[in-house]
């Protein structure tokens, strides 16, 4: 079972790849990206230490369950709350950004309201699986497109079109100190693991065993997504004026071609891949906030029926927001409230690793 840990992490690195954080990265490229890129397993180490050990000692349990037993209710649905809030308007992010790519390089034609109703639709029946189905979905999806996945990396560094010049350029300026938006952008890709606070109780002691070359690995998977979306972009298009595309990754993947393929454009490759990468980052995070509120509206009075009413509203207000935003938002804001929220990631991720520490006092 501790593949699905693993799984968790690279849902969360292939999003990143084609997320606004990426873009952020590459336009503060002068100001510490590739610092900051080379610092990140300081802090994703940390991280993951603090919580995935916190999540050991609980073996077959979650976050809301804990909190619920150690705390009194008016502070639990506080605590709960903002983690939801910020679940929720994680997976936005990621519904949003993907139908603006979408529209932007396969369907310009096609209103962005459609395109996010019909992926909505798919997202809602998805949500409210059972958190293990949830995680067989994940291995499903990720055992198809990750050779299409390594296939894109391979061709893309092994193409003409790739100059080592640019990414020489980009390393000359590794003596840029980091700022803190470099930093938080480049800690975004470690929090894979952070779906624990649900996931967990999936997780039994034997099942779930974290060592050291386990952390390793999840480093080094972590610090090579990050190298791979910050030198691919800028070998492929360029150094100097990688800041004024909006879309990197996959701009990108349409400067390659395969001639003697079944499909020559590989940004059809690239978007079929982001497809799949968007509807799970979605589904996990959607998913997540679905159990926190079956936590919180479960009674004794309707312990066998957790989906009712409320939860039908909530789901409905994910509609309403999602389906209202993409009709005022736009690209630019769009990168502007992803680079806040990240910002905001690390305050956050770092009081909740005080968080657990704190319930492990009240554990003993």
């Amino acid at each position: 079972m501790k593949r699905y840990v693993f799984y968790l992490i690279i849902v969360n690195m292939l999003w990143y790849s084609i997320s606004a954080g990426h873009k952020v990265l590459l336009d503060l490229r002068e100001q510490g990206s590739l610092l900051s890129i080379v610092l990140s397993p300081l802090f994703g180490f940390m991280f993951l230490i603090g919580w995935i050990h916190f999540f050991q000692t609980i073996p077959g349990k979650d976050l809301p369950d804990q909190l619920l037993k150690y705390f009194p209710k008016w502070l639990t649905r506080t605590i709960l709350g903002i983690i939801s809030i910020m679940w929720f308007f994680a997976g936005l992010i990621s519904l949003i950004s993907f139908v603006f790519t979408l529209k932007r390089f396969l369907t310009p034609e096609t209103p962005a309201i459609f395109i996010t109703i019909i992926f909505l639709t798919f997202i809602t029946f998805g949500i409210l699986l059972q958190t293990k189905s949830i995680l067989y979905t994940i291995e499903i999806v990720l055992l198809i497109t990750f050779p299409f996945l390594i296939l894109l990396i391979l061709k893309a560094l092994t193409s003409s079109e790739f100059e080592l010049d640019f990414v020489k350029e980009a390393v000359m300026h590794i003596n840029h100190f980091p700022s803190f938006s470099a930093i938080a952008n480049s800690f975004y890709v470690y929090l894979g693991v952070s779906n624990l606070i649900i996931f967990n109780n999936q997780f039994q002691q034997h099942d779930f065993t974290f060592k050291w070359k386990d952390y390793l690995i999840a480093v080094l998977l972590c610090l090579g997504t990050l190298f791979v979306s910050f030198f691919i972009p800028i070998g492929l298009l360029g150094y100097e004026n990688i800041d004024t595309i909006p879309y990197p990754m996959m701009t990108a993947s349409d400067t390659l071609r395969m001639p003697l393929g079944i499909i020559e454009r590989v940004l059809y490759i690239a978007l079929t891949v982001s497809i799949f990468t968007t509807f799970l980052s979605i589904l996990v995070h959607w998913h997540v906030v679905v159990q926190i509120a079956k936590k919180l509206i479960m009674t004794k009075k309707n312990i066998h029926q957790p989906i009712n009413w409320l939860l039908g509203l909530i789901i409905g207000t994910f509609w309403i927001i999602s389906i209202y935003l993409i009709n005022v938002i736009n690209e630019y804001q769009l990168i502007t409230f992803s680079k806040l929220f990240n910002n905001m990631l690390p305050f956050f991720f770092f009081t909740m690793i005080l968080l657990f520490q704190y319930l492990k006092r009240r554990a003993r």
